[in-house]
């Protein structure tokens, strides 16, 4: 005990001298990126050019509008957020975060949601900072970080998995419009006006992009990769091969749509199936960590020795290796392909 109390001494002041050093770098670090975004970037020649511009001999008597106004105040921060996103288009960044955002379907640019995420976490991390301290920061920085991330994997995952589900009642209509006799473009605008969230969405588009001059075959294929749809790109390159060679293209998307159905209906029968596997995979994970953290509130100076030994930290690192793998090969294990 008198040996551990010295070393807590010596981290709270270093804490204490590592704080204000953050600070210091992070406000220094906000005020180089305004000056940086909000500087003059234009040569000398187009500065000595500027004049030349015919400046408007009104705009001194023109009243300022509250609009105006409001546009001027979020100047800044647009200009902040391009910022951001030009960052982040150089570690190829944005890209992923744009597909991510449209499949998720959240209207926000890529650009805005980086700056709003990124100043958030800058946010927290320096009020909890100040609140309650470093060490606790760091852990409520790291939760608020998981927290958007996961949000939108979520909502993305549902979405996909959605628009998969749909796929073969959109192929069934596709199928019925067109014997009725409807063209395959007309299908596809009547199907468009039918079908339920999101393939509602995405048919629209692709109905869009074709009215516009695009082959109907491009805008779904590029739909099928923006959904990260198989199944579509299947019935994409069956409806390519039908319009090369010929042949009743209405049966062919039915037995499509078939074939997908049945292969939904026995993915879902392996869930099934695999239940108890997964559950295990799920239990065998999360007891370790639970029953260690009861033992450290039951016990804490019998778990102490696991922290304060070599052989007993030796041992934690082997046990949480160990545990990652068991629980990952489980899941492997019960995951079938269809």
């Amino acid at each position: 005990m008198t040996a551990i109390t010295p070393t807590l001494a010596v981290a709270n002041a270093t804490w204490r001298l590592v704080l204000p050093i953050l600070m210091a770098a992070a406000v220094l670090a906000f005020a180089l990126a305004v000056l940086l975004i909000t500087g003059d970037h234009r040569s000398g020649l187009e500065r000595r050019l500027t004049g030349y511009g015919g400046p408007d001999p009104d705009a001194h008597d023109r009243p300022v509008h509250r609009g105006d106004q409001a546009f001027a105040e979020t100047r800044l921060v647009q200009d902040m957020a391009e910022f951001t996103g030009r960052m982040a288009e150089r570690v190829g960044m944005l890209n992923r975060v744009e597909q991510k955002l449209e499949q998720a379907d959240l209207p926000i640019r890529p650009t805005e949601a980086i700056f709003f995420y990124l100043a958030g976490l800058f946010f927290v991390m320096i009020s909890t900072a100040l609140l309650i301290g470093v060490p606790p920061a760091v852990v409520v920085t790291l939760l608020a970080a998981i927290g958007p991330v996961a949000f939108l994997e979520l909502r993305r995952h549902r979405r996909l998995r959605k628009f998969e589900t749909q796929l073969p009642d959109i192929l069934n209509l596709f199928a019925g419009s067109m014997r009725a006799g409807f063209s395959f473009a007309q299908a596809l605008e009547a199907v468009a006006e039918e079908a339920p969230e999101p393939s509602r969405r995405e048919l629209q588009r692709c109905f869009t992009e074709s009215r516009l001059g695009r082959p109907i075959e491009d805008a779904l294929e590029d739909s099928a990769n923006r959904m990260h749809s198989v199944d579509l790109l299947w019935a994409v390159m069956a409806i390519r091969i039908q319009r090369e060679v010929g042949g009743n293209l209405a049966e062919l998307l039915d037995t499509v749509a078939t074939t997908m159905t049945e292969r939904e209906r026995l993915k879902s029968e392996i869930v099934a199936l695999t239940a108890e596997g997964r559950l295990s995979a799920w239990i065998l994970g999360i007891f370790p960590p639970l029953f260690a953290l009861v033992l450290f509130a039951v016990q804490p100076s019998y778990m102490q020795t696991l922290f304060t030994n070599t052989l007993g930290v030796l041992a934690v690192g082997v046990s949480i290796v160990m545990a990652v793998v068991g629980f990952f090969w489980l899941r492997k294990l019960m995951a079938i392909e269809v």
